[in-house]
């Protein structure tokens, strides 16, 4: 229904008394909303729907709801649209009904068939007291068969007053009749003849057609007990079916039950090979490191760039492995091991400066957790760093499972944050007259190599000063690095301590115990998960922590929260966090 007929709906509905609905234009669908109403109103005596457009398919919903409704006395339904399929409907409304008194049907379109249904209903009907029929298509026939209805409580008004007026005439006028009128009534009776011929004709063709649609019903049942054979045969494969599905489910769930008992079984020995694995790992740890700090005599190797250029086929994007801010990094193979070329972008005096910086920082030391630098080329404003390859990329690429990487274990998460603060402790004590800070310290800088071991990168930031206490700082007017790692005494007022890279590390404690981005909400939601002793909720859902792993996690949240203090001179000392991570 559209609004207004929802409107129509309401008002048949609710309505008591009496209801005027007179020359409002009413369509069928208007008339069948209000038919819907009718059906359920037990309070309107009388309605009005003259004067409107309604035709044969409003009348029959109206002459459906008459049937349901008990209460209805009064229908005026004068001067609309209603032919033979509408008085139909009403006739047999009409057989039906105990209850309507008043039904005004003139100025519509019914004929003398339609005339004749109602008289019909007439002579079962004994509640209706009269009948409004004028102006319609109506003849003698039609007059004639309401008349002879034999209803005695029925007064048919203002039928055909002319043709009333005519019967009385007639009943004085001469028995005989004019010859122009005998002829006229002969003709008027050919053309009779002639339409009903073609009736018949009609009717004859209609019998043909009914032959032929019962001769295709007769073919559509032998196909449908044909289906209705396959159909009883498709139910019986379907039976054998589900049995051979519950024996096949059976079979499944006895599977599954093997299945689990083989991974437990494999659990175990993949417990026992983790342990081999750290024991292996604590080996090679113990042994000295190709070019350590002990026998590296802080030379490094200036090699022409064309060398470079060859090696990554003019810095193609085929060998292109990450982009920073101002560099981009290559992989290229020079004679010996796989390697990473850093090139940096020559557009300004700041990125020679980094450039600088790093080669001048890592060319005085060699540690296991400080990337190592092979060679470098300085040409034609051209700057190039060559560094060990790290096969396992970055520590966030591995936290976000970049490539489809699988997630870093708790072990190694818990090694990798080991090997960051072993790197810094060293980057702060390896020279005796000056501390160095590194400014940069993020996951996206900490590299890992074939074993998952951790080492700091990106020194383009590096600053050096004297040595410092716990107490002192320096401090510089150009903060750079990136905002969510700062301490606040580093990015409010540029105070530098040995503690400023100690912030950092806290952040990046949080992130491998989570997975999750760095920032201040991070650092509340740790804090509050402290607070309530409920650390292992904030663990990487991709993790699966034993007992022991899970009681560790609670650890390293709280270590970050120190690491993370406000305060400078309450947050522990790279020295000090080896000593907890890596007793």
């Amino acid at each position: 229904m559209n609004p207004t007929q929802r409107e129509l709906f309401e008002l048949a509905k609710n309505a008591s008394g009496v209801l005027h609905l007179i020359g409002k234009q009413l369509s069928d669908a208007d008339a069948q909303a209000i038919a819907e109403g009718l059906k359920v109103n037990t309070t309107l005596d009388t309605l009005f729907l003259g004067q409107n457009q309604i035709g044969d398919a409003g009348a029959r919903a109206i002459a459906e709801a008459i049937q349901a409704n008990s209460t209805l006395t009064g229908l005026g339904l004068y001067e609309n649209q209603i032919g033979h399929a509408g008085a139909q409907a009403f006739a047999e409304a009409l057989k039906e009904n105990q209850t309507l008194l008043h039904l005004a049907l003139n100025g519509n379109q019914i004929g003398d068939a339609g005339a004749q249904v109602i008289a019909e209903a007439l002579k079962v009907n004994t509640t209706l007291t009269d009948l409004h029929l004028k102006d319609n298509f109506l003849s003698n026939a039609g007059t004639t068969a309401l008349r002879q209805a034999g209803n005695t409580t029925c007064t048919l008004l203002q039928l055909v007053p002319q043709q009333r007026l005519q019967l009385r005439f007639s009943n004085y006028a001469p028995s005989w009749q004019p010859t122009t009128e005998i002829q006229q009534l002969r003709s008027k009776l050919a053309t009779n003849e002639q339409e009903l011929a073609a009736q018949e004709q009609e009717l004859q063709q209609l019998r043909s057609d009914l032959a032929v649609k019962d001769q295709m019903l007769a073919t559509n049942e032998q196909e449908l007990a044909a289906q209705e054979q396959e159909l009883q045969q498709l139910r019986s494969d379907l039976a054998v079916k589900d049995q051979m599905l519950a024996t096949n489910e059976q079979e499944l769930a006895t599977n599954l039950q093997d299945l689990q008992q083989l991974r437990s079984e494999l659990a175990a020995k993949d417990h026992e090979l983790k342990a081999a694995l750290d024991r292996i790992d604590v080996f090679e740890r113990n042994q000295p490191a190709v070019g350590s700090a002990s026998n590296f005599d802080g030379t490094i190797l200036q090699v022409p760039l064309a060398t470079l250029v060859a090696a990554t086929n003019n810095f193609d994007a085929d060998s292109l492995l990450g982009t920073g801010a101002f560099s981009r990094v290559y992989g290229a193979t020079l004679p010996g091991p796989r390697v990473a070329i850093k090139r940096v972008s020559a557009e300004s005096i700041h990125n020679y400066v980094a450039f600088q910086s790093e080669l001048d920082t890592l060319s005085q030391f060699r540690h296991p957790n400080i990337i190592a630098i092979l060679s470098y080329a300085n040409s034609h404003d051209e700057y190039c760093l060559v560094y060990e390859f790290m096969p396992n990329g970055s520590v966030r690429d591995r936290l976000d499972c970049k490539n489809n990487t699988p997630p870093l274990t708790w072990a190694q998460r818990h090694r990798i944050a080991a090997d960051v603060s072993r790197g810094m402790h060293y980057v702060q004590t390896a020279f005796p007259d000056h501390v160095l800070f590194h400014l940069d310290l993020k996951p996206d800088n900490v590299l890992l190599d074939a074993h998952f071991n951790a080492k700091v990168s990106d020194f383009g930031l590096v600053r050096a000063a004297q040595h410092l206490d716990e107490k002192s700082y320096v401090r510089t007017q150009n903060v750079q690095g990136t905002k969510v790692y700062m301490c606040p005494e580093y990015l409010e007022s540029g105070r530098m301590t040995i503690k400023t890279d100690v912030y950092a590390f806290g952040m990046i404690l949080l992130e491998l115990v989570t997975a999750a981005k760095p920032g201040i909400l991070l650092k509340r939601t740790a804090r509050k998960a402290a607070n309530n002793q409920k650390c292992i909720e904030m663990l990487d859902s991709a993790l699966h922590p034993t007992e022991a792993e899970g009681q560790s996690v609670g650890e390293l949240v709280n270590l970050a929260l120190k690491c993370l203090d406000d305060f400078a001179a309450d947050r522990p000392s790279f020295g000090s966090i080896v000593v907890t991570l890596d007793p």
